[in-house]
This record gives structure tokens, C-alpha cells and sequence, in this order.
């Protein structure tokens, strides 16, 4: 079973993340995640990319036993595989919504803050970046996605105080553009893509927007 499926839907492809119960990243995962992020920026739907997580998770972030075990050169390894993963979805050239239906912690949100718009579930979770309480300080690629996308007040105090937001705190954060009814979660991220990518400006606007960014990425991938 693949760890991103994806299935079409009037012109949006719906990835959705896949591994266990709590949808934890490793390397063998993200490297499939980059193969698929890449394939789709080669022929992007017409209606854009909805990005979700199977069961009651977003993503928990890194799958700490797996990160744990890891040698140097895997510490390396991974983390290389992170800043490829968030650099395959931060360039994709279409609209991309993330439906946020649960838990979205470190690299979850860094994988939202990458995307064009957030809807998060209405419910009793948390959203956040706990990577100082986690000992694991941020790679150059997400660091460049936070520096761009998240307001210079919240990066100081999530990425500092390891605090986790609720969805409604997330909203007035940043880390949410809008709440929605867990049971409509998917239709509505499939509507507000669509919308997004019905603007015939919008892929000129995107890659405007994201220039300075992008070009700041291909720099620290260069090295």
C-alpha cells in the first residue's frame, strides 16, 4: 500500500497520507512523497491538489523510534529527504489546499504552511511546531518556508515555546485559513481549490508570490 495515494476527482487530485494510526514520516516515506510531489508538478490537475491524512491524523511529524535509531549519516539522510519533500510541494505550480483532519505536528505543519490555503477540522486537536521539545531544530528548507509564510511573531513563539494550537488558535495564528465541519472537511478543501484555481491570474499570481522563496529554496538545495 502506498504511503501517498491519490485519487481524481473532477479535475483535483485528493493525496492522501498514509502510515499507521498517527500518519508519522520517515525517509523510505518521504521519498515516495518527493517521486509523487514531482510527478504532479510535471502535469498539474486542472483543479489543483488536495493534500490530507488518512484516520484521525493529519501527521504527527517525524516517527521519532525511526529517527532515534538513525546513525549520522541517516540524521543526514533524513533530514536532506525533508528539505527535497517540503521543496517538492512548496514548487508546485497549481493551487494546492491542505485539509488538516487531525493532528499536525512539526513537519505537518510546515507541510501546511507550504501549501496555498489551510482548512483545518472543527475539533479537539492540536496544531503546532515542537521541534525544540522534540531535539530536532528545524531544516534549512522548512526553516525558509517558516521564515516566508508564518508571521515573525508566531515563529518566535511556536518554534521557541513548543506550544500546540488548537484549530481555532491555528486560524488566528496562521497555521489555518478557515475551520470547517469535520464531516465536510473534503468537500469544502475540494471547492475552495477549485475556486483558487479557477482565477486566470492565479498561476502567474502563485509564482510571483513564492519567487523570493523559491529562489532561497534552490539555493540551499544547490549547497
Amino acid at each position: 500500500m502506498p504511503y501517498f495515494s491519490t485519487e481524481e476527482r473532477d479535475g483535483t487530485i485528493i493525496v492522501t497520507l498514509t502510515n499507521g494510526e498517527r500518519n508519522t514520516l520517515h525517509p523510505e516515506l518521504l521519498e515516495e512523497g518527493i517521486a509523487a510531489l514531482q510527478v504532479l508538478a510535471k502535469d498539474p490537475p486542472e483543479n489543483g491538489i488536495v493534500l490530507t491524512g488518512a484516520g484521525e491524523h493529519f501527521t504527527c511529524g517525524m516517527d521519532t523510534k525511526i529517527a532515534a535509531a538513525l546513525d549520522k549519516a541517516g540524521q543526514i539522510q533524513a533530514a536532506a529527504a525533508i528539505d527535497r519533500f517540503a521543496a517538492a510541494l512548496h514548487r508546485l505550480p497549481c493551487a494546492v489546499v491542505v485539509a488538516l483532519n487531525g493532528n499536525t505536528i512539526g513537519a505537518g505543519g510546515i507541510m501546511a504552511l507550504a501549501a496555498d490555503w489551510i482548512i483545518a477540522a472543527q475539533g479537539d486537536y492540536k496544531i503546532g511546531l515542537p521541534e525544540a521539545k522534540a531535539g530536532l531544530p528545524f531544516p534549512p528548507v522548512p526553516q525558509a518556508i517558516l521564515d516566508h509564510w508564518l508571521d515573525p511573531v508566531w515563529r518566535r513563539r511556536l518554534s521557541l515555546s513548543s506550544h500546540l494550537l488548537t484549530s481555532v488558535e491555528a486560524l488566528s495564528a496562521g497555521l489555518a485559513d478557515e475551520l470547517a465541519d469535520p464531516a465536510q472537511l473534503l468537500d469544502h478543501a475540494l471547492v475552495r481549490v477549485k475556486e483558487l484555481a479557477a482565477q486566470p491570474g492565479f498561476k502567474a499570481c502563485k509564482r510571483q508570490l513564492r519567487a523570493k522563496a523559491n529562489a532561497e529554496i534552490d539555493a540551499i538545495l544547490a549547497i
